[in-house]
């Protein structure tokens, strides 16, 4: 079943032209077969079905099944049209997906999750879009037709641009015209014909980047709009003539379209004050450090109008941020921003991690400028922005499992220190596969008995603390489903102790402390590190090994291993149930009958869970930390 398709241009705006790779249609009936859907279509009976799957740049794996829409029963050319125009939606949304991606922990199993996800988010989005195209009396119009044409047109010529930038075969007919076609697409875009209107007011970039080493990351501007003001020969150049690319520019001072929108510096505190609405644990903190990351960005690019800025403004920022040392606590506070670059050009100081550059100061630039849009009325000006990062910013690691002797001696080690948090959460981590900053927040009140004999841990984004209604640093939606505790939870009289701590904090040693999560982590890194454990690599390959996380993937593994089936490993883990539609019918917590199965996995034999038998939970919990290593029992 196809659901890619080959580069066309200029692109029908009717039915889609069959790939030249087909056999003719008599050639097909000679061989007994009948002619297919078409790309991007199924058939199922009288129904077609709209489907398109995930680039692998924007997060796609084998695994991911494609997105699935149902166009109904209609007639062949009427589904045609409609798959043309969700395609080139759809084809847009994978784009804005690229290189903005990032996942919030570093683990294969999370990051197939979020492009599930997205998945899903982006089935809904194209549902109403469809609704919107496919009234029965709403024929779709010529110009919505005409305008997805010129998106299509200009993303297909985009890549042939980047195959040709690669050294990769791309079409000569298609390089050999870029210019004409361009101006096609964009009149198309424009709803205007090319002919009468051979100069538009969108000036697209679509030159292939040099392929030439430079101290700055070579970067492609395929479909990357410029302002107006800087089109045609005013175009700064250097002293031989060659254009200067706009992000090379000082973007505090490049001339933009004149706006009537609110300058960024006076969108910051809406955006701030409406993040402040949503709450959490460390809101302040989280408030104080965009706060300080949008002031660093409005320093080096410039306070502009929030719709006059462009995809050059953040490979620009990118470009002077691979400068910027990662920690804190190196950076001079007596030097400007731009002194602080300048004098970590040698890269003397370990620079930002690709990740942190990513969701931290990216991040949130984009979505304080996306925050007006709505009020705003204008499109977003970071859609499809195409981002090439610096070789000095690490790339994020993958957590590596623990082996069975390094288990032991973790268990060893938090049994011997006699703290709550040291013995019980990485046997939680290890039984549950839920993350750290989940497990540190329950409550007695968290544990019931879900079924006869069968205990689930359940924490939700709000919860009461001290007679005050407050949130939970809970990371989605699906992590606020409950899990099973395993069997042998309730062996050790671990669950009896729980439950009669009502709504008393189960680990308060940490709870007590200004910021939990953070503090959980520093001490579980500590743990880890006093058994003997890496929980951080050397500088050589600046990333995370044996961590905590390793647990939560660890029993994701386990799971697999012991024939669990994937939805309910899904499930137990709180990631999302999936993006089929056959897999979002039924519960999305664990039945009874599966319940009983994730209560009784097998557990490793070559692993010495016996230390945990015995214990005396009420005298443990007595226990408080201490300056300096804890003392063993």
């Amino acid at each position: 079943m196809r659901v890619s398709r080959p580069v066309h241009l200029p692109v029908n705006v009717g039915v889609s032209p069959e790939s030249p790779n087909q056999a003719s249609r008599s050639t097909r009936k000679k061989m007994g077969q009948g002619k297919g859907p078409g790309s991007y279509l199924a058939k199922s009976g009288s129904v077609y079905i709209f489907q398109i799957k995930m680039p692998k740049a924007s997060g796609g794996t084998r695994d991911i099944p494609p997105l699935r829409l149902s166009l109904g029963a209609c007639s062949h050319r009427r589904a045609r049209l409609l798959a043309d125009l969700l395609a080139a939606k759809a084809r847009l949304m994978f784009d804005s997906m690229r290189f903005g991606r990032g996942m919030q922990e570093d683990d294969p199993a999370d990051s197939e999750m979020q492009a599930l996800e997205k998945i899903i988010e982006m089935k809904g989005e194209l549902k109403a879009y469809l609704r919107m195209i496919e009234g029965p009396e709403a024929p779709i119009a010529a110009e919505e037709l005409q305008k997805t044409a010129g998106i299509r047109d200009l993303v297909n010529l985009s890549r042939e641009l980047e195959k040709q930038a690669r050294g990769e075969p791309f079409n000569e007919l298609i390089i050999g015209h870029a210019e004409m076609l361009k101006q096609s697409a964009i009149a198309k875009l424009s709803n205007s014909s090319a002919l009468m209107d051979p100069k538009p007011n969108v000036a697209v970039n679509l030159t292939p980047a040099p392929l030439v080493k430079t101290s700055q990351p070579d970067v492609h501007q395929a479909l990357v709009a410029e302002p107006p003001a800087w089109s045609g020969p005013d175009r700064p150049r250097d002293a031989e003539g060659k254009l200067i690319p706009a992000f090379e520019l000082d973007r505090r001072s490049v001339k933009r379209p004149q706006s009537s929108q609110l300058r960024l510096s006076d969108v910051i505190p809406t955006y701030l004050a409406t993040r402040r609405l949503s709450g959490g644990a460390n809101i302040e903190r989280d408030l104080a450090t965009a706060e300080s990351r949008l002031a660093l960005f409005v320093e080096l690019i410039g306070d502009h109008c929030v719709d006059t800025y462009v995809a050059a403004d953040l490979q620009a920022f990118i470009n002077h941020m691979q400068y910027w040392p990662g920690d804190n606590n190196q950076r001079d506070p007596n030097l400007s921003p731009w002194q602080v670059i300048e004098d970590n050009k040698d890269l003397h100081l370990k620079p930002l991690a690709e990740k942190t550059l990513k969701e931290g100061y990216l991040a949130v630039v984009k979505a304080a400028v996306r925050s007006s849009i709505t009020g705003g009325g204008f499109t977003d000006p970071f859609a499809g922005a195409r981002l090439t990062f610096p070789k000095t910013a690490a790339s994020p690691r993958k957590a590596t499992p623990i082996g069975t002797s390094k288990m032991n001696a973790l268990f060893r080690e938090g049994v011997e220190s006699g703290l709550m948090e040291d013995i019980m959460l990485p046997l939680l981590g290890h039984l549950t596969s839920r993350r750290l900053g989940l497990l540190i927040h329950l409550r007695g009140t968290h544990i019931r008995e879900q079924f006869p004999d069968v205990w689930v841990g359940q924490v939700t984004r709000l919860s009461n603390v001290n007679g005050s209604w407050t949130t939970v640093p809970v990371k989605t939606q699906d992590s606020e489903r409950y899990f099973v505790l395993h069997g042998f939870l309730n062996e050790i009289g671990f669950i009896d102790w729980a439950t009669r701590q009502g709504s008393n904090f189960l680990f308060p040693n940490i709870m007590k402390l200004v910021d939990p999560s953070k503090s959980g982590s520093s001490y579980m890194q500590r743990l880890f590190k006093r058994a003997g454990i890496k929980g951080k690599s050397g500088e050589e390959s600046f990333g995370r090994r044996e961590v905590f996380h390793s647990l939560r993937s660890g029993n994701i593994q386990d799971m697999r291993d012991s024939g669990v089936d994937p939805r309910d490993r899904r499930v137990q883990a709180g990631h999302s149930t999936g993006s089929d539609e056959h897999d979002l019918y039924g519960f999305d917590v664990a039945t009874e009958k599966e319940a009983r199965k994730l209560k009784i996995l097998p557990l490793d034999p070559e692993i010495d869970y016996s230390i945990f038998r015995g214990l005396d939970f009420d005298e443990i919990a007595k226990n408080g930390r201490v300056a300096g290593p804890p003392k063993r029992k």
